[in-house]
């Protein structure tokens, strides 16, 4: 069952975002409950949520601007890692945003993420360019990909 970040109050909704990516990444969180919740609040910012017998599995989370998406977040719980549900978050948020008539979407993935790398390239994103230092903790670079959706649509 997916959910949207309508379905919750904001700030507890804040909450359990960051408590997924702090216990996901293997660095923690990359944003604060504080960021959670001031993007939470913006009108072009979308959360999908995959939940299963009431557990929280993870989440999508992007940026609609005009007919573009911006990905911030694509987060499995680590035990639930490598058993498909991020491609079943990715394709539920594709299905939507083809009925948006969505043209393009975005995102950076680390470089040494090959298993997500590996997952978007399998959903038909492209390798675009790279940004030095984009990550923290530890330094790397940051790929960039790009889903055209009406190549994915036909």
């Amino acid at each position: 069952m997916y959910y949207s970040k309508e379905n919750y109050p904001t700030q507890q909704l804040a909450e359990k975002l960051w408590s997924i990516c702090e216990e996901s990444y293997s660095h923690g969180s990359p944003w604060t409950v504080d960021q959670f919740r001031i993007d939470l609040d913006q009108k072009n910012s979308h959360y999908l949520v995959l939940v299963e017998d009431d557990q929280w599995l993870g989440f999508i989370s992007y940026h609609l601007i005009l007919d573009e998406v911006e990905i911030t977040h694509v987060v499995i719980q680590s035990a639930f890692q490598q058993q498909g549900y991020g491609k079943k978050l990715i394709d539920q948020m594709i299905k939507d945003l083809i009925e948006q008539n969505v043209h393009q979407v975005f995102l950076e993935v680390r470089e040494s993420n090959f298993d997500a790398q590996k997952l978007y390239e399998k959903k038909g994103f492209k390798t675009i360019n790279r940004r030095v230092n984009y990550y923290n903790y530890p330094k790397e670079d940051g790929i960039i990909m790009c889903l055209k959706v009406k190549e994915v649509n036909q």
